[in-house]
């Protein structure tokens, strides 16, 4: 996603010269290009989160369409108040990209985790929540991300996702993409995630299952028709993040269901209430932590055979 998102915003900021690039120390890439084709239109604020996110949103005041990226870890949680009083307290037009979500860091080890920022993003007001699933949906979110007026969050993962589009993303800001259809229990995904999820419903039909896999790239304002027609469907619903499962996507999801679809069963995946303190491949920390294709395929044969 990493070189897909940093040839994306190479390419806006040549169609639209009021989009400006601000970075935290993480110039690096494409942008490289950025700064010798559009000098005056890059900044580094080097490791200084909270002054590059001010500093974008007098940007935004002026006129100005500012594109924020930093590692995701250091954006949301070292920058939140500025986040919140500068940007979504005024409405500023300002986009935020966060590099990184989840585990992908690696070997990096849990201070560079993103595991509980759509928890923390979530409820503040006026800020849109996306989350692209795969490499082909960033360049589409993020030039409907430009063109959407008020703060945005994309969410990030970094390299080596899978790819689960075979042509161009039908993303738009504020609907739930259906990946595959089914009859017997709903899958809600966001993220990366969702090539493993894919992988376990094929298993799954293999013995009779038939999931319908949901992509929710927007994560707030959320498809709740999408999510309420396909719940009343299936009866059974599963959620699948690779973010902490308190205040995350499950809890978007249940809180729409609540009191409006009875269900025979909900089940949630995620990081239960944990950070992530072990180092290895991306992979390989998903199946530490319950989040393999093999460990959702076995949730969703619990939930409908028991």
């Amino acid at each position: 996603m990493r070189k897909t998102y940093e040839q994306a915003i190479y390419d806006l900021m040549g169609k639209n010269e009021k989009v400006v690039a601000l970075v935290a120390d993480s110039a690096s890439g494409k942008y490289e290009d950025i700064e010798k084709d559009y000098p005056d239109r890059i900044f580094n604020f080097g490791i200084a989160e909270n002054n590059m996110v001010a500093a974008g949103c007098a940007l935004a005041k002026e006129g100005w369409i500012p594109v924020v990226y930093a590692l995701n870890n250091f954006l949301v949680y070292r920058a939140y108040e500025f986040i919140r009083n500068d940007a979504c307290l005024q409405k500023r037009n300002i986009k935020f990209v966060g590099l990184g979500c989840g585990v992908v860091a690696n070997t990096l080890g849990p201070t560079h985790h993103t595991t509980e920022d759509i928890a923390a993003l979530r409820v503040l007001p006026d800020l849109t929540l996306l989350s692209p699933a795969s490499p082909k949906e960033v360049p589409v979110m993020l030039e409907k991300a430009i063109q959407y007026e008020g703060p945005v969050y994309i969410r990030l993962g970094k390299a080596f996702e899978k790819e689960i589009y075979e042509d161009k993303s039908p993303f738009e800001i504020g609907k739930a993409n259906t990946i595959k259809t089914g009859s017997d229990i709903t899958i809600f995904s966001t993220g990366s995630v969702i090539a493993d999820v894919l992988d376990a419903a094929k298993n799954a039909q293999s013995i009779g299952i038939s999931a319908e896999v949901i992509n929710i790239s927007t994560i707030k304002p959320l498809d709740t028709e999408a999510v309420l027609n396909s719940a009343q469907k299936t009866k059974n619903v599963l959620t699948v993040e690779e973010h902490n499962i308190i205040g995350g996507l499950a809890g978007a999801i249940s809180e729409t269901l609540l009191g409006k679809v009875q269900l025979n069963s909900f089940g949630k995946m995620g990081f239960n209430d944990v950070f992530c303190n072990d180092y290895g491949w991306h992979q390989d920390l998903k199946k530490m932590y319950g989040l393999s294709s093999e460990d959702i395929y076995n949730q969703i044969v619990k939930q409908i055979r028991g």
